[in-house]
């Protein structure tokens, strides 16, 4: 679960190393030594999210499913709890992360149930109607076009299969002082119709409330959502 104070932590933990700008940008992609220490705190303040999202999928046994943008890797081992017999794979965009994630997953890799890839969404390294469920968590602010990427998850979805984004709303990213530097911020109806233009049936959306975070010396209440969507059969 989330803690307070973590985006305060989190900044202080990399100053004088890190303005916002430069945090917005490791946020995007990390990359280096402080990658890796972004990537380690961001663990703690998406866990809440994870938790959230994976109860939203209500995952059986025997999927296939992808996550977009990983980071390190470090739920992956909660993912393969929830069920039996999952095939899990993975994209991420960052290097640095993926060689990380390798790291944190090696056994799982090995065991062929897990397959972590290096490239963009805009261009999936999958085949055609392949998972069952497609799911990404603090992701779409990066996207340019989100039109691309939401057209190659919907190509490898299978007919019927579901993809469930993970955000915080757009008033509570407004609350953070690096998301003024290239990120794009949605609230509910706002990404709902990414989804429709998209060709992906809107299914529903789960909203949840994360514990209290300090920022700047105030006190604030993420807001946070999972759309669920769905190729049509």
């Amino acid at each position: 679960m989330t803690k307070p104070n973590l985006i305060k932590r989190l900044i202080s933990f990399l100053r004088p190393a890190l303005t916002p700008k430069m945090l917005a940008r490791q946020l995007r992609q990390p990359s280096g030594k402080l990658g890796e220490a972004v990537g380690k705190k961001m663990n703690e303040s998406n866990a809440y999210l994870y938790d959230f999202v994976f109860d939203a999928m209500k995952i059986k046994d025997n999927q296939n499913i992808l996550e977009i943008g990983y980071g390190n890797g470090m739920f992956f081992d909660k993912l393969f709890s929830i069920a039996e017999n999952l095939k899990v794979s993975g994209i991420d965009f960052s290097r640095s992360m993926f060689k990380t994630a390798q790291k944190n997953n090696e056994e799982a890799i090995v065991s062929d149930i897990l397959d972590l890839r290096f490239g963009d969404c805009d261009v999936l390294p999958f085949d055609t109607d392949a998972f069952d469920k497609v799911f990404c968590i603090n992701v779409v602010y990066f996207w340019e076009n989100p039109m691309d990427n939401l057209m190659e998850i919907h190509r490898v979805l299978k007919p019927g299969g579901k993809f469930y984004t993970g955000i915080r709303d757009k008033d509570s990213m407004n609350n953070m002082p690096f998301t003024q530097y290239g990120f794009a911020m949605y609230d509910e109806e706002s990404w709902k119709t990414q989804l429709v233009r998209n060709l992906f049936s809107f299914e529903e959306t789960f909203i949840t409330e994360e514990p209290p975070i300090e920022f700047n010396g105030e006190y604030f209440t993420p807001k946070s959502l999972c759309l669920v969507a769905q190729k049509p059969l």
